[in-house]
């Protein structure tokens, strides 16, 4: 057993308790009226990060629903995640010198109260483990050589009801950041720097009671993955060339087996010339939204579009093709019939991030509210 198969046995005793109620969480909204909030970030007039929240009923969009500040003015988001039942955000609130607090929100009472007081540390990147019982983060301590942003990343696990948080490795020179957790609760994705890959590792026994089991998979964009929701399969990029051309492909990798499926190339026997990105799969399965930019063609386009194809990458179809804009990774709604996403004007003057929603059978776009900035549904 290496080294790091050993250091990963460090996080089980928090691993067991992950798997306790995992079954019987609901994914419904906050509150129980049937309502989503779209929530997203704008800038105040001093420069602050602020998040609000919009009222989301898809059989009410046509409706004049007003979105509400949900963050103290005083505080600046960093980043943010709504937990699986909708009812909690977790998120980043700067500080001064670099300095980066955990904090919840909570969307039914509007409490709003310190999660972890990251002391000498910038801590971001919440993400919510399938029971709503824990979180990981990205931890960056400061030192006299660098600041919370720009120090070494390393991956932390903070329990929600106490607070209590611990690293995930016992190896303090492991690095990881982007944590993302499974829809089962049962793998735990990341991006590793020093090597330049995907870390995968395996939280709970497998059928021969494999704890710790880890994989690697080299990518050097930098993207962290998605997990589907229906099986144990992430979505990445990684990097082809093509004569003197780079770009950024989509892959999709099963975790029990490694199989990895090419999908930006699906179906065609040569290099596609396109920048794939943002992968995000359906509530049931069936479909990835993603951001790609076509390279050469009729379709090349400065900024990103929003494409949608089916999960073995088949049926690819753009969504928008507006030249004038970039779209951000897109977002679905909850019962799938929509995407929501960034759009941002590649030449001014105006020039402010605006967030639109698209039909997704008519590729339909509607203006849901502007300015405004990742998107994220709390359902």
């Amino acid at each position: 057993m290496s080294r790091f198969d050993l250091t990963v046995l460090s996080i089980l005793s928090l691993c067991t308790l992950l798997l306790l109620g995992l079954w019987g969480q609901s994914r419904r909204v906050a509150g129980d009226d049937g309502v989503s909030y779209l929530l997203y970030k704008t800038v105040d007039e001093v420069g602050r990060a602020q998040l609000h929240a919009l009222p989301f009923k898809e059989d009410e969009l046509g409706s004049d629903l007003s979105p509400r500040p949900l963050t103290p003015t005083e505080v600046s988001v960093w980043d943010f995640a709504p937990s699986p039942d909708g009812r909690m955000i977790a998120y980043g609130a700067l500080g001064e010198l670099g300095f980066s607090d955990l904090r919840l929100l909570d969307l039914t009472s509007g409490q709003d109260r310190p999660l972890l007081a990251c002391e000498n540390a910038s801590c971001s990147g919440p993400n919510w483990s399938a029971d709503g019982q824990f979180l990981a983060y990205t931890r960056r301590s400061v030192n006299a050589f660098a600041s919370g942003v720009l120090s070494p990343p390393r991956i932390w696990i903070v329990k929600v009801a106490s607070g209590e948080t611990a690293p995930i490795f016992s190896d303090s020179q492991r690095l990881g950041l982007d944590a993302r957790w499974s829809v089962d609760g049962e793998w735990l994705c990341f991006v590793s720097p020093e090597e330049q890959q995907l870390a995968v590792i395996k939280l709970s026994g497998g059928p021969e009671g494999e704890n710790g089991q880890t994989a690697f998979y080299p990518t050097a964009t930098g993207e962290t993955c998605s997990w589907d929701s229906a099986q144990a399969r992430l979505y990445t990029t990684d990097f082809r060339q093509s004569g003197d051309e780079w770009m950024t492909h989509l892959i999709a990798i099963d975790v029990e087996s490694g199989e990895q499926v090419e999908l930006s190339e699906a179906g065609s026997s040569a290099t596609a010339l396109v920048h794939d990105s943002s992968a995000v799969p359906s509530a049931d399965g069936a479909w990835i939204a993603f951001r790609r930019k076509e390279l050469e063609g009729p379709g090349a386009t400065r900024g990103s579009q929003i494409w949608r194809m089916r999960a073995d990458g088949t049926e690819a179809t753009p969504l928008t093709s507006d030249p004038a804009y970039d779209h951000g990774p897109p977002v679905w709604s909850p019962d799938g019939s929509y995407l929501i996403t960034r759009r941002f004007p590649l030449r001014g003057p105006e020039v402010a991030p605006s967030l639109w929603l698209i039909e997704v059978e008519t590729g339909e776009l509607r203006l849901l509210v502007e300015p405004g900035d990742f998107p994220a549904i709390a359902r």
